[in-house]
């Protein structure tokens, strides 16, 4: 699977570093200002599709890790590993 077309995503508008919260203490407001922005974006489906299959860090479609784990435990669905060429 090709890592999806997010170029119109608010993301690209505000740097990755809100999207993976460094300290424990921060990462729950950081999430919450990064959730704002993923709420308002249009190619926010596409990003969580990929992110339920492929991403175990970061805020992806407006989910944080335990949210995705869930997900992927109700749908029976197990993290697929990523080569370089499926972000390319």
């Amino acid at each position: 699977m090709k890592f999806p077309d997010l170029t119109q995503g608010l993301c690209t508008e505000v740097g990755v570093e809100i999207f993976y919260p460094e300290g424990a203490g921060d990462a729950e407001s950081t999430y919450r200002m990064a959730r704002k922005i993923c709420s308002g974006c249009t190619v926010r489906q596409a990003c969580l599709d990929w992110a339920i299959r492929h991403e175990s860090h970061g805020m992806w479609g407006g989910t944080v890790p335990r949210q995705r784990a869930a997900i992927r435990k109700k749908m029976g669905i197990t993290v697929q590993e990523v080569l370089m060429v499926d972000y390319v």
